[in-house]
């Protein structure tokens, strides 16, 4: 199975697939649920696992060095492989050329980082990273390797074999940390399943797809993509990186990093049950519809009512039972963590209509609008906490809150733009579910105070008694549009 048909061997690779595509991407959007849920409960498995064994130090000292491996993935040219998935027309040595060049930079990395390693622990002052540094640095090569054939898996919307491919590594590297945590290895069977989950991604990456790279590197190639590749890279630099991690552990030390790690770990399992499935499934449906407006406003608005209606409940009543989770759950060094992690819920709510926005703009191909967005986004994360770490974890993750409320609505003015649509239309997309997720939180504050597992039990079968019965009658007539739409077979009617 490869990625793309080319009948006439001088072509090049077809256009994007545009039959089916509405059949395609409601399928899709249960394998790639499939490919989020799954790493997100192993995640969850291993965090609840090494939450218990480790301390918050521990998790500092990952941290950093994950943040040092981090370094090289961002200044990598790892986000190639969506200027493979989002080109129209791809020709054999797009994909070669960009094997090659991930391959060579992802090795070399690696060496880096093994000789860099030393010099790091000296600089913080921290003598695990000497060791942790060099073992999880062979992360960056596996990842590299793994660019081309997952772009090719994705491209062709094969969602069933990305799940499958998930499913394997997750599993994998769920069973060797949790075994490894058991038996004593602390911080080291973290980083042991880390470097495992990667090897399993790209060997089954290339399993699946199907696709075996040539030895051909055109540098016409290289350019044909380069401006798209780059400034996906930039944007993927921004987010690997990780300075709001080097500046709070230099700053605040290991220990208020390891609680700030836990607050933004839970609020990523958040993320991934909140809109983690739609974002591949939207992107390439999105990118396959290049030059039909009409019908990219409508699956817009259809996916940003869907992105609403399941994320803004899992965050705003996350906000309510998340002191309560981590007090019955983990251990008293972590209570510290959930009021942070009670106010990154408010950010999620932002990031839950980000994830429709980010894929609108990046499939219309625009990457450097969101280049310069998150640019803007990490700027202001890494000077807010140097101006508020003194004020405590939850002072510096409240001023967090306020940065990224400030700057949302650059990210609405870009889709706008690219929609056409007034500002109006666009908020009638999510007020609906946002009101009848506040009267959910509404009817949740309302219940008599129980503590402990009964209490938690009791708000969470409210909550999803009470959601989905209001929803459906504020939004009855969307959710009607949207399940006609699903069902269309290929046809997305303007």
């Amino acid at each position: 199975m490869t990625a793309f048909s080319d009948p006439d061997p001088r072509a090049g690779f077809a256009p994007h697939p545009l039959q089916d595509r509405s059949r395609k991407a409601l399928f899709g959007m249960f394998w790639s649920l499939l490919h989020t849920l799954i790493p997100s409960v192993s995640a969850a498995l291993i965090f609840l696992v090494s939450a218990a064994n480790l301390a918050p130090v521990d998790f500092g000292h990952l941290a950093m060095a994950a943040a040092a491996v981090s370094v090289a993935l961002a200044f990598s040219p790892i986000a190639f492989g969506e200027a493979l998935v989002q080109r129209a027309v791809l020709r054999r040595e797009h994909a070669d050329a960009v094997f090659w060049l991930t391959a060579l930079i992802g090795t070399s990395y690696c060496l880096l980082l093994w000789f860099t390693a030393p010099l790091v622990a000296l600089w913080f002052s921290v003598p695990e990273l000497s060791w942790l540094i060099p073992f999880l640095s062979f992360k960056v090569p596996f990842e590299m390797l793994a660019v081309v054939p997952s772009a090719m898996i994705v491209r062709s919307m094969s969602f069933r074999l990305i799940a499958l491919r998930t499913a394997i590594s997750a599993g994998f590297a769920a069973v060797l940390s949790i075994g490894l945590l058991f038996a004593g290895y602390g911080v080291f069977a973290l980083v042991l399943s880390q470097v495992a989950a990667s090897l399993t991604t790209c060997v089954v990456a290339f399993w699946t797809s199907g696709w075996r790279p040539q030895f051909t590197l055109k540098l016409t190639a290289l350019r044909d993509i380069a401006r798209y590749g780059l400034f996906s890279s930039g944007q993927r630099l921004l987010v690997t990186l990780r300075l709001d991690h080097l500046v709070a552990g230099a700053m605040a030390g290991p220990v208020v990093l390891g609680l700030l790690v836990f607050a933004q770990r839970l609020f990523r399992l958040l993320s991934d049950v909140a809109g983690g499935a739609l974002s591949s499934v939207l992107h390439v449906v999105l990118a396959s519809m290049q030059g039909e407006p009409d019908k990219i406003r409508k699956t817009f608005d259809i996916a940003s009512f869907g992105a609403a209606a399941l994320g803004f409940p899992v965050f705003i009543g996350a906000a309510l039972v998340i002191d309560d989770l981590v007090a019955l759950v983990f251990p008293e060094t972590w209570g510290a963590a959930a009021e942070a992690a009670q106010l990154y819920c408010v950010v999620g709510l932002f990031a839950t209509l980000s994830i429709v926005q980010g894929a609108l703009i990046r499939s219309q191909g625009k990457p450097d609008w969101m280049f310069w967005y998150q640019l803007g986004q990490e700027a202001m994360t890494v000077l807010t906490i140097a101006a508020t770490w003194r004020f405590g974890l939850e002072g510096m993750v409240t001023a967090i809150v306020v940065k990224t409320f400030l700057l949302w609505p650059i990210s609405v003015v870009m889709t706008l733009r690219l929609l056409g649509n007034s500002l109006g239309e666009y908020l009638l997309s999510f007020l609906g579910p946002l009101a009848s997720a506040l009267f959910m939180a509404f009817v949740l504050w309302m219940l008599p105070d129980v503590s402990g597992a009964t209490g938690l039990a009791m708000q969470i079968a409210v909550g999803v008694a009470v959601y989905p019965p209001i929803l459906y009658f504020i939004c009855r007539t969307r959710i009607r549009d949207a399940w006609q739409a699903a069902r269309s077979k290929g046809r997305i009617d303007p």
